[in-house]
């Protein structure tokens, strides 16, 4: 079977197919190549103590010790159709036949091409008999298979493209350049790992996976942002509530699951993409989450969307792409926890060794929040945004904001809208026109000053308002004062991702053993006494929408005012007077 790996990857084929040893590897240290020559010797050993027709167990894919087990040898079945089974041969002294099988996650998991027609069941005829592979900086080769190069290659995917995954934060990280399209094949592929990876950690009966399974969950980790709309969170949660007058506390009649989910529908039926009815069901369940038709293998609903705890790898490839292109690091391992998974009660569960590593996931995805994706900076920039985006929907009659209500008004709407603003003649647009011009030139809203919630505080924070922090105002130079208007509040929260802002670990199921049936929960005191006690941050920001600075003395006042009245104190960092007032953004 043909295959392409990475040259990066330990072992992996040469460009010929040829088998290869760590001495191959330039990126080998000594440890790695010492046991890449013990594994290939005793692979030619088993080779010449076989007849022909069993030489293939001795193959490039055949005897390999995976995660420094010294007992068990596995069959590494990577490049096998998903139908094959796993074959595990174990030693008599060995008491844990469930190590981690994934020698191909290592590193850099191998890429196969050789799979559609085995495939073939799961699908109808597509437009390709064969995949594709993709370079990818950040996972390397990717491989996809024919149908899903049939979605990948239509309009409604290609327009992920002009989506900035970090939205405004660009203007503050020119390196975080990525769009959700590359986000999307990277989501595809993680999901595929974990497929493989819940698959060979499974007890020798299996968990009945199918290659319709495969598909599903890789056809919902390709899909599954085709419903956000241009700079992403900023349309959900900033341009939608003010144009459609919705409460922000009430769910709102709209999300962009649920239109991703139509829009994955509409892909198919605008692309004459021919899926079974029941595959187009189970992908859109999976984008949106929706468990209540399931009956069995609700683990699969995990590996994308996951409700039960936050693990999943849409969040494991966002955090490792966004802080990669941002140029910042991270403390979490996501591929150890993806090799160290398992489903236990139609769940999957982690290893108890991995539970700092669990609680690593949800630091650095809070940290990832506090330093890029609310940068003050880009914080800024997306509000003028979101004002621009409001004239501009006016002028428009609507066309921006009701297009959420139409597939095919829908598609038109990414990043370029700002460009279609700038350039447009429309007297309407003037003032829209004018923001975006300002964000060009960087004259940006200023940021005035923040403090941090008080812990005690924190549970029963009420939302400030710009109207609370302009009512304390006192004399200024403004004349007929500070007005709500000119004034933007931020009230910052910044958590673990757990509702009632809990610690999220107390949801995640963990075993002890790889051949444990039961799961079992781990208190945080067992863990470590250097973890967090609480898992909300909260700040109020405070911006303003002039740049002149009697706007900004003015507003530095009132906020200080503010804080005295309802703290008792200045609770800010940054005291007024340190405040600078010049032309710099």
């Amino acid at each position: 079977m043909p295959w392409v790996a990475s040259p990066r990857r330990a072992g992996a084929g040469a460009s010929d197919g040829r088998a290869t040893t760590m001495d191959d590897d330039a990126y080998a240290t000594p440890e790695r190549a010492r046991r890449g020559r013990a594994v290939a010797s005793t692979s030619a050993r088993a080779t010449r103590g076989k007849g022909a027709g069993d030489a293939r167990d001795a193959s490039p894919r055949g005897v390999a010790r995976v995660n420094g087990s010294n007992g068990v040898n596995v069959d590494d079945d990577s490049a096998a159709p998903m139908d094959a089974g796993l074959e595990l041969r174990v030693d008599e002294d060995d008491d844990d036949p469930f190590i981690a099988q994934l020698s191909q996650i290592a590193h850099e998991p191998r890429v196969h091409v050789g799979e559609e027609h085995a495939a073939a069941t799961a699908y109808r005829a597509g437009r390709r008999s064969r995949g594709k592979t993709f370079n990818d900086p950040v996972h390397g080769h990717m491989y996809f298979n024919p149908k899903l190069c049939d979605v990948i290659d239509t309009p409604q995917m290609q327009r992920l493209r002009e989506l900035k995954q970090l939205g405004t934060s660009y203007y503050v990280f020119p390196g975080a350049a990525h769009n959700r399209f590359e986000h999307s094949l990277g989501t595809c592929h993680l999901a595929n790992t974990v497929f493989e990876s819940i698959k060979r950690s499974a007890p020798r009966h299996g968990l009945g996976l199918t290659v319709e399974d495969k598909l599903c969950v890789q056809l919902a980790g390709l899909c599954h942002d085709m419903g956000h709309g241009p700079f992403s969170h900023v349309f959900d949660n900033e341009f939608l509530p003010l144009r459609h007058g919705w409460d922000p506390k009430v769910a709102a009649p709209w999300n962009h699951e649920r239109m991703g989910a139509d829009m994955f529908s509409w892909c198919l039926d605008d692309n004459h993409i021919d899926l079974e009815p029941q595959v187009v069901r189970r992908v859109c369940d999976f984008i949106t989450s929706n468990e209540e038709g399931a009956r069995e293998k609700r683990f699969l609903f995990d590996i994308i969307a996951n409700k039960q705890n936050g693990i999943d790898v849409d969040k494991f490839e966002y955090l490792l792409r966004d802080s990669y292109q941002a140029g910042v690091r991270m403390s979490v391992d996501t591929m150890r926890l993806t090799s160290h998974m398992k489903v236990i009660d139609d769940r999957i569960c982690f290893k108890s060794s991995e539970a700092n590593n669990v609680y690593a996931l949800f630091h650095s995805r809070a940290s990832m929040h506090q330093s890029v994706y609310t940068h003050k900076k880009a914080k800024a920039v997306e509000y003028m945004v979101v004002d621009a985006l409001v004239e501009a929907d006016v002028a428009w009659n609507g066309r921006i904001s009701n297009s959420i209500w139409n597939v095919e008004d829908f598609i038109a709407m990414d990043d370029t809208l700002l460009k279609q603003i700038e350039f447009c003649n429309d007297p309407a647009l003037a003032k829209a026109r004018d923001i975006v011009r300002r964000i060009r030139r960087r004259e940006l809203y200023r940021f005035v000053n923040e403090y941090t919630v008080p812990e005690d505080q924190v549970a029963d924070f009420q939302p400030v308002e710009a109207k609370d922090v302009t009512a304390c105002q006192g004399t200024n130079k403004i004349p007929g004062g500070l007005k709500p208007d000119d004034i933007i509040v931020q009230c910052l929260k910044i958590d673990y991702g757990q509702k009632g802002h809990k610690d999220p670990v107390r949801n995640v199921k963990f075993f002890h053993y790889w051949d444990d049936q039961t799961s079992c929960s781990i208190a945080k005191e067992q863990i470590s006494s250097l973890l967090p006690q609480n898992f909300v941050h909260r700040v109020v920001r405070v911006f303003s929408r002039h740049r002149e600075p009697q706007y900004i003395e003015a507003t530095a006042q009132a906020f200080s005012n503010f804080q005295r009245r309802q703290l008792g104190k200045e609770a800010q960092i940054t005291p007024v007077k340190r405040q600078r007032f010049s032309n710099d953004s």
